[in-house]
């Protein structure tokens, strides 16, 4: 942070608020302290104190476990009792509302309520009154319904304030920031931190210009045609030379977020098409994703490109479609709140030669009951998994696996939940049953007699897609002309991914080639290298190349998460006024926080 001159004197702001922090002192002071906190403190302290005499292990071991005990049964009576708030960081913001009806109020905002001698300190996690503060900036009106009321009025003043080991050390006041340093109370001359580089100030690269790289010959016939033109545009040598590639091979294309992947993905089914417009018809090609908004925007870009009529599904609807065309009456339900053990065990590439074994035993098998028999027979989960997958899945795990899917199959069968599991299937037993089908019954078909056979196949986010799923689209497509496009770094999924080369051995293709786009464009140097430590050794292959700088990227502690919450309003709310078009990401650790 940029500072100014040292003040000779304490600013006007400053000043307010450490008056108010003695004000909240002194009221905590004469709080009256409830007895069982004292009764917890001196129990801890004589465990402490018998802990440091005693030799033996197996007593020391059973002192620790009282001392856990008792400050988790203080930990528990804390948080329901009223008034009990740590005094050395009480709150971190206020407010003053001036209510249209002439009432006048000074509102602190902390992590536990506090009300006493003229001192009202709220949660701002539960009291409907914090949301003032999180909805409006100084000296708007607001207008809220609270507690089945509506209240207006207007916002006089609101601060944030960081108060550590009960010292004020921080006041921040609209644009002004004021830190005590060891000089005294500084003013920084700008704010220390915002949120900025968004739509309408985010610098594009200069470098990526229409090149011609291997395929000379191919542009230059095709550049007359104004859509194709558009294509290549955006894409630098490298992007560009994959769309070049054979279109008969499986293609893998990889890289870092930013790095153009599905850009150079969809440009490649664009480009498929007006160099071999009768091999790559639109309405034979499909491109699948694995979210449904990645799917909307698919859909958006494809026409764009001056392709018509491509299919875009998820992956998930796709294999429900597939499974009620092939299977009929068969339950809608899926599952999704699966046990991520079983999600890994019916995930794993061991099942590819695990099930080929099975349909081998027992070719004139229904693939439904078929499916039924495997996945609630311990014996075949126990030897397949120990056979395919040596050491990947202990005891405990199988029987889990088992357990789940006869309960599983139990309820299917008596149409009702069974020990609360809904009828119907786990997502990872869509794959499961085409493939199964593929193997007993045949290819699966787009019509009857009719063999479904895509020209094209572009998976998107293909990291998490498992290698089961990548088989049975492997069989529904004319040779091998598939594109995948995915981040190994990226999966959602628990565990460690396959690498692509392991992925494609478990595939049976002839020809294959693995691409990896080394530049990235979305995010700046600063911002990459802040994720390549956050992914430590998560993070697959060498690290991208950004080809533009900015600000550091700022890591920022709060001693209170509604103080971080009070800090991000403020940022989200500057970044909208100077930047609308700004496109935002707010990832929370669970639903409730976000």
């Amino acid at each position: 942070m940029t500072v100014g001159k040292k003040k000779t004197t304490i600013p006007a702001p400053v000043k307010e608020e450490l008056a108010v922090l003695e004000r909240v002192r002194h009221a905590l002071e004469l709080a009256p302290r409830p007895g069982w906190v004292d009764h917890h403190d001196r129990e801890l302290l004589e465990l402490r104190d018998a802990l440091g005499e005693e030799k033996l292990p197996d007593d020391r071991a059973s002192l620790l476990e009282q001392m856990d005990r008792v400050a988790a049964v203080a930990k528990i009576r804390e948080k329901h009792a009223p008034n009990l708030i740590n005094s050395q960081s009480p709150y971190f913001a206020r407010m003053l509302l001036e209510y249209d009806d002439g009432r006048r109020s000074e509102i602190l905002l902390g992590s536990r309520s506090f009300f006493a001698d003229g001192v009202r300190i709220v949660d701002w996690r539960h009291a409907p009154i914090s949301q003032i503060f999180y909805r409006y900036r100084e000296g708007e009106r607001f207008d809220e319904e609270i507690a089945g009321r509506r209240v207006t009025g207007k916002v006089a003043l609101r601060r944030s304030v960081t108060i550590v080991n009960g010292q004020l050390v921080r006041v921040v006041d609209g644009s002004r920031t004021y830190q005590l340093s060891s000089g005294g109370w500084l003013r920084a001359e700008k704010p220390g931190s915002r949120l900025e580089g968004g739509a309408g100030t985010a610098s594009r690269p200069d470098n990526t210009k229409p090149v011609l790289g291997g395929a000379d010959l191919q542009y230059v016939q095709l550049q007359a045609d104004r859509r194709l033109a558009a294509i290549t545009s955006l894409l630098d040598r490298d992007q560009f030379d994959l769309l070049c590639r054979d279109p008969e091979q499986l293609l893998v294309i990889t890289g870092g977020a930013g790095s153009g992947k599905t850009t150079v993905g969809l440009h490649r089914v664009a480009w498929l098409h007006f160099t071999e417009p009768e091999r790559f018809r639109p309405g034979r090609m499909m491109v699948l994703v694995y979210g449904k908004a990645l799917a909307r925007y698919v859909e958006r870009v494809l026409p764009a490109l001056g392709v018509e009529g491509v299919e875009v599904r998820t992956m998930r609807s796709w294999a429900v479609g597939q499974l009620h065309k092939h299977f009929g009456d068969i339950s809608r339900h899926i599952i999704d709140e699966t046990p991520a053990d079983v999600v890994r065990a019916k995930s794993h590439p061991a099942l590819i030669p695990m099930l080929e074994d099975a349909a081998a035993a027992a070719p004139a098998a229904d693939p439904k009951e078929l499916f039924d028999e495997l996945f609630t027979d311990l014996g075949w989960l126990r030897e397949g998994f120990a056979r395919y997958a040596p050491g990947e899945f202990d005891e405990a795990q199988i029987r889990s696996l088992h357990d789940w899917c006869t309960r599983l199959q139990f309820a299917r069968a008596d149409g009702e939940a069974r020990d609360e599991i809904p009828p119907g299937y786990d997502e990872e037993d869509l794959a499961i049953l085409l493939r199964l089908y593929q193997l007993l019954k045949g290819p699966l078909q787009y019509s009857r007699g009719r063999r479904l056979g895509y020209d094209h196949l572009m998976v998107d986010e293909a990291q998490d897609f498992s290698a089961l799923e990548l088989r049975v689209l492997l069989d529904t497509v004319k040779g091998e002309s598939i594109t995948l496009a995915g981040d190994r770094a990226q999966r959602l999924a628990p565990g460690d991914p396959p690498s692509w080369h392991e992925l494609i051995e478990v595939l049976p293709v002839r020809r294959h080639e693995i691409a990896r786009l080394a530049v990235s464009y979305r995010c700046t140097r600063q911002v990459m290298e802040l994720a390549r430590q956050v992914l430590g050794p998560l993070a697959d292959g060498p690290p991208p190349v950004a080809q533009r700088d900015g600000p550091p990227a700022a890591y920022l502690r709060f001693g209170q998460p509604g103080a971080a919450f009070a800090y991000l309003a403020d940022a989200l709310a500057d970044l909208q006024k100077r930047e609308p078009q700004a496109l935002v990401g707010v990832l929370a650790p669970n639903i409730e926080q976000a």
